[in-house]
C-alpha cells in the first residue's frame, strides 16, 4: 500500500490566530488514526503473504518428515511386539503408543495402511461396537419421542393462534396511536438527521467529482498523460466506491487540486461533515482488521484470548519450526536406538501410560 504524507492535511495552527477549533481538532486526530489503522491493516495483510509462504515451504515439509517417522516408528514397535525379553506390561505400553500415535496419523489422512496395525492393538473394538448398538437403541427411542411431539404441535399451534390474536391487534392499535402522537420535536429531529446524511454524501461526492472532473482520461489528448490519468481515476474510483474520504483528499493533494491555505480554510460545517465520514472510515478500518486478525486465528487454532499480533504470529511460526525440528531429530535418534530390543525396554521402563 503506497503510504502518503498526511501530515500534509492536516490544519496547522498559524501564527497570529486563535488556536485551532474543536472541529480542526478533530480532524486531525482522526487522520491520525486511520493512518495508523492503515498501518496496522497493510502489516497484517504483509504478514500473512509472509506466514502463508513460510509455513508452506518450511513447516509443512517438516511436518510430513515427523509423520512419516511415527509411522516407522508405530511399525517397528509392532514388529518386536512379541520378541523375548519383553513382559506383559511392556506389551501393554508398547500397544498405547501405537494406538495413540496410529489415532492421531490415521485421522489426519496420513499413512491409511496402520489401520491394521492399529485394529490389533486397540484393547477397545469390542467395546466400541456394543456400545455403538446401545446408541442405536437410544437414537430410536429420541425418534419416537420427537413424533410425539410433532403430534402434538397442530394442536399447540392453534390454541396460541386463538389466544394471540387479539394481542397482535393490540400491538398494532398501540403502533397507530404511537405513530399518530409522534411530536413535532421528534419529527424535526429526524428531519435534521435525513439532512445530514444528505450533506455528508454530498461531501464526498463534491470531493469526487472535483477529481472526476480533472482527471477524466477521455478529455485527454496525450498519450502519456491518458494513461497516467487513466491509473489515477482508478484511484478516484476505488476510493469513493469505498467511501474512502481521507483517500480521495490525499489525491487531490497529489495533482495538486488542493494545498495547505485550502486544508486550514475548510469551514466548520464542512468540517463537521468531513469528521462525520472519517469517523466511519475509522471504524470500517478497525472493523477491517478485526475480521482479518479473527480470520487468522481460526486458520492456525489461536485461541481468542491469546495475545497476537503480525510480528508475534511470525515469531510463533518461526518457534513451530524449530521445536518440530527438534522433534524430528529426537526420533531419529530414538527409532536408530530401537534396532536394539534392550533399548526398546529401557525406553518403555521410563514411559507412562
Amino acid at each position: 500500500m503506497k503510504k502518503t504524507d498526511t501530515k500534509a492535511l492536516n490544519v496547522v495552527e498559524q501564527v497570529g490566530r486563535a488556536s485551532l477549533s474543536q472541529g480542526q481538532k478533530i480532524f486531525n486526530d482522526l487522520i491520525r488514526k486511520i493512518e495508523t489503522e492503515r498501518q496496522q491493516l497493510t502489516a497484517w495483510q504483509e504478514m500473512i503473504l509472509q506466514h502463508q509462504k513460510q509455513y508452506v515451504s518450511q513447516f509443512q515439509p517438516l511436518i510430513r518428515s515427523y509423520n512419516g517417522l511415527r509411522a516407522k516408528l508405530v511399525r517397528t514397535l509392532d514388529a518386536v511386539y512379541s520378541a523375548k525379553g519383553l513382559s506383559k506390561s511392556d506389551q501393554e505400553k508398547i500397544s498405547h503408543v501405537i494406538c495413540t500415535v496410529s489415532a492421531a496419523l490415521i485421522a489426519g489422512g496420513e499413512a491409511a495402511d496402520l489401520k491394521q496395525i492399529y485394529n490389533m492393538h486397540s484393547h477397545s473394538h469390542s467395546h466400541s461396537h456394543s456400545h455403538s448398538h446401545s446408541h442405536s437403541h437410544s437414537h430410536s427411542d429420541f425418534d419416537d419421542e420427537e413424533r410425539d411431539v410433532v403430534d402434538a404441535a397442530p394442536e399447540q399451534e392453534s390454541s396460541a393462534v386463538g389466544s394471540g390474536a387479539s394481542e397482535e391487534n393490540a400491538r398494532h392499535a398501540d403502533a397507530r396511536s404511537a405513530k399518530r402522537k409522534k411530536s413535532a420535536k421528534a419529527a424535526a429531529r429526524e428531519a435534521a438527521q435525513e439532512e445530514e446524511k444528505k450533506n455528508v454524501s454530498q461531501s464526498i461526492r463534491e470531493v469526487y467529482r472535483k477529481l472526476a472532473s480533472a482527471l477524466h482520461p477521455d478529455r485527454e489528448p496525450d498519450t502519456l498523460e491518458r494513461e497516467r490519468k487513466t491509473v489515477l481515476m482508478q484511484r478516484v474510483n476505488i476510493a469513493y466506491d469505498k467511501k474512502d474520504l481521507l483517500g480521495l483528499l490525499e489525491l487531490q493533494l497529489e495533482i495538486e487540486q488542493i494545498d495547505q491555505r485550502k486544508i486550514n480554510s475548510l469551514s466548520e460545517e464542512r468540517l463537521k461533515h468531513y469528521n462525520k465520514v472519517l469517523t466511519e472510515q475509522l471504524t470500517e478500518l478497525r472493523e477491517e482488521i478485526a475480521g482479518v486478525e479473527a480470520d487468522f486465528r481460526m486458520r492456525f487454532h489461536f485461541s481468542a484470548k491469546e495475545a497476537l499480533s503480525p510480528a508475534l504470529a511470525m515469531r510463533y511460526l518461526k518457534n513451530d519450526i524449530r521445536e518440530m525440528q527438534q522433534h524430528i531429530n529426537a526420533l531419529k535418534g530414538e527409532l536408530l536406538a530401537f534396532d536394539d530390543v534392550k533399548n526398546i525396554r529401557i525406553w518403555l521402563k521410563n514411559y507412562r501410560i
